[in-house]
């Protein structure tokens, strides 16, 4: 995919740059303006520009500038506080915008008497995006914004519904193989256990189960997964230090620790599961420090796969298995797992309401 250049005063300027599917100037966008007739406030209408970019793919809208025939002729320069305005700007679109957008950048770019603005919109896939004060769906046709169709907007949801779906198909194998292997093969902890001195009782220690799907899963013309060709085939482990490379398996390749299992499959799905996620200090187990690792962890799996071509978005489950077993923390009567259920789209892996969410249920499984 061709990318806009990157507005610069001299582009815009020489006219380099025109309004078109990639850019999109403004004279001005004032944020508090109401309509007197009770029409789209300037809000609502800044909005719809955004999420016809969103929709439609990436590009700048360039404020402060008069245009005719879609190029510059003059500047409308902005005074005062840059920080201030730009970071209003991003907070009005992550704040109305559904999904919210992850990569939007207001960067102003110096004029004579002030600056202008470039609010930069990167590629977005977790399509359809929405205005959430007028619940409409824009994308941009040329130089301008269309609604799209009711056949469109169902198409892109129908994209996230059908990564969710398999990401739960493949994922109820993966758990279904695990749980054969643990009634097969898994052995009682050592008394020697972190877990004998927090309390536990149980053969088998809580352990975080994940999958992930990335919509380049789908792309027929991406060729397999294989660490072979590569230079830097490694991930970080749950706690910090290096996997062992990938090696060859069933189906894909695989880095594995003694309690630490990554799967990376040549069609690009990762599972993987870790034992003993939970620090328990003072008998109790860390939460915090569970949601401290957990991002770190899905954020370097995230880097790995982005520095193999692999830029999401990104179906992701989470899971955590046998916390019925810390006993003296577990609600009486409670399942066994936590987390599972329906796969989520996320932009990021590392995404903070996934994350956030998951870590509550871990809590409320715990200490009720």
């Amino acid at each position: 995919m061709t990318m806009a250049l990157t507005p610069a005063r001299e582009l815009i300027e020489s006219k380099a740059i025109s309004e078109g599917k990639h850019y999109d100037f403004k004279r001005e966008i004032d944020l508090d303006k109401k309509h007197p007739n009770g029409g789209k406030s300037g809000k609502e209408r800044f909005l719809d520009d955004i999420v016809a970019f969103l929709n439609g793919g990436h590009g700048h809208i360039i404020v402060g500038v008069n245009e005719a025939d879609g190029v510059w002729q003059s500047y409308q320069p902005m005074s005062g506080n840059r920080e201030k305005l730009c970071n209003r700007i991003e907070m009005v679109i992550l704040d109305n915008i559904k999904p919210a957008p992850t990569k939007i950048a207001v960067i102003p770019i110096d004029v004579d008497d002030g600056f202008i603005l470039d609010i930069q919109v990167p590629d977005h896939w977790k399509k359809p995006y929405q205005n959430g004060m007028s619940g409409a769906f824009y994308t941009r046709s040329g130089a301008r914004n269309r609604i799209l169709t009711v056949g469109e907007i169902q198409e892109l949801f129908a994209e996230n519904e059908k990564m969710e779906a398999d990401l739960a198909k493949i994922y109820a194998e993966f758990d279904r193989d695990l749980r054969f292997q643990d009634m097969a093969s898994r052995v009682p902890l050592a008394t020697s256990s972190p877990w004998a001195s927090g309390g536990g009782r149980s053969e088998y220690p809580p352990r975080l189960q994940f999958g992930i799907l990335p919509r380049q899963h789908f792309d027929r013309h991406r060729p397999p997964y294989n660490p072979r060709k590569m230079v830097s085939s490694v991930v970080y482990s749950f706690d910090g230090g290096l996997l062992p490379r990938f090696k060859g398996c069933s189906e894909g390749f695989e880095a594995v620790s003694s309690h630490e299992r990554v799967f990376l499959g040549t069609d690009w799905r990762v599972l993987g599961w870790v034992d003993h996620p939970l620090d328990v200090q003072f008998g109790k187990p860390n939460i915090e420090e569970l949601g401290i690792k957990l991002r770190a962890y899905l954020h370097s799996i995230g880097e790995f796969l982005s520095s193999e071509g692999i830029v999401g978005p990104f179906s992701i489950i989470l899971d955590m298995e046998n916390l019925d077993e810390l006993e003296g923390w577990s609600r009486p009567g409670m399942s066994s797992s936590v987390g599972g259920g329906r796969p989520r789209i996320v932009e990021q892996l590392d995404d903070e309401a996934v994350l956030r969410c998951f870590i509550e249920q871990v809590r409320s499984g715990l200490f009720g």
